[in-house]
């Protein structure tokens, strides 16, 4: 098991090397507070993991600091934001932020992104939403560089892990789902790798197709790939992977082989639940679905139902007291970043 540091001071860390990076302090902090938060949530795919390579794409300036974000209404209930290429995790916040503006007025909306680096973790721009009482869709896809996922019935990866996250208002903490299409994503596999583990099965094939445990056999070179959701009904998980590539790429005017292309295409739809019925009587009835969930009899080896984001809650809560995990692999490189920046290294183990 990886050690486990503060949350208070690895934030403070990565937001001075993103500012050291050239990052302004208010998308260093927005940055590094969301992926800070998917490691405290237990998504340590989209976590601390994500600090050196942001500043990795800082470095080859794949990540433009400070870029301007611009805002398009396309229609009453539509927009179009373009990131500049900056932050991910900023572009993200802004385009869910239109939506909920759009949706306050319209009842509706749907926003696209354009020029969007790697968000983060989906579920985290859905749940803005449903903190104010909204439901909100997400979709997500990868340029042709993150085609690692498998066609159902293919050898060579044609899609990105393209996740769907949704999330909805209750009376409690809100139902956050989020999922890749794929079995498993790209990040679980390299944080397994880093951690010298390897991954179950049914999750990656070698370069030559063959089913495999080990991370290094899927990284290659040559590289394997992910296989999508569903194991024997991997149909499914394709079909829904195709639709994520669609609603990223050619509704937003890009085609799915551009290699000009970097980092996500994103979705959002956010929905007024007021429209249908007063938000007090709708969080009510989500609170009786939730519960009428949980009332089914744990089966054998399982001790109750949990619904979308009560793990990830829990998780939440446990790591804010204990403090996040750390593996030696993302560790060395924050150092490594730190010296090339002339920061002073400091993580502070937690109690």
């Amino acid at each position: 098991m990886s050690p486990l540091y503060c949350p208070q001071t690895v934030s403070q860390l990565g937001v001075t090397l993103f500012t050291a990076a050239g990052a302004g302090r208010g998308e260093a902090q927005a940055t590094v507070s969301s992926l800070i938060t998917s490691s405290l949530m237990g998504h340590d795919s989209h976590g601390i993991i994500r600090i050196p390579e942001y500043l990795g794409f800082v470095s080859k300036g794949l990540i433009v600091p400070d870029a301007p974000l611009t805002v398009e209404r396309t229609g009453p209930t539509t927009a179009r934001v373009d990131c500049g290429r900056g932050f991910g995790p900023v572009g993200a916040e802004k385009a869910i932020h239109v939506g909920i503006e759009i949706a306050r007025e319209q009842r509706t909306a749907t926003v696209i992104t354009r020029r969007c680096n790697h968000v983060g973790r989906l579920g985290a721009w859905v749940q803005i939403a449903a903190d104010q009482g909204l439901i909100a869709l997400a979709t997500c896809n990868s340029p042709i560089y993150g085609h690692d996922v498998l066609p159902f019935g293919g050898r060579d990866g044609r899609l990105g892990t393209n996740p769907i996250a949704y999330a909805v208002p209750t009376g409690g903490d809100p139902i956050v789902a989020d999922f890749s299409t794929s079995v498993a994503p790209e990040g679980k596999i390299r944080f397994a790798r880093n951690e010298g583990r390897a991954v179950p099965d049914g999750w990656i094939r070698d370069a030559d197709g063959k089913p495999t445990n080990n991370p290094n056999a899927f990284y290659g070179p040559p590289r394997g790939g992910i296989l999508p959701l569903g194991g024997g009904a991997g149909h499914k998980g394709f079909a829904l992977s195709l639709l994520v590539e669609i609603l990223g790429s050619a509704l937003a005017g890009v085609g799915s082989q551009d290699k000009d292309v970097f980092g996500n295409g994103v979705c959002f739809i956010v929905i007024d639940p007021s429209a249908f019925c007063p938000l007090a009587e709708f969080r009510r009835l989500m609170d009786e679905t939730v519960a009428y969930m949980k009332s089914s009899r744990p089966a054998p080896g399982c001790d109750e139902v949990l619904v979308p984001g009560e793990l990830e809650f829990r998780t939440l809560r446990h790591r804010e007291r204990d403090g996040i995990p750390v593996d030696d692999a993302t560790l060395a490189a924050l150092r490594d970043h730190a010296h090339r920046l002339g920061v002073e290294f400091q993580m502070a183990a937690a109690n």
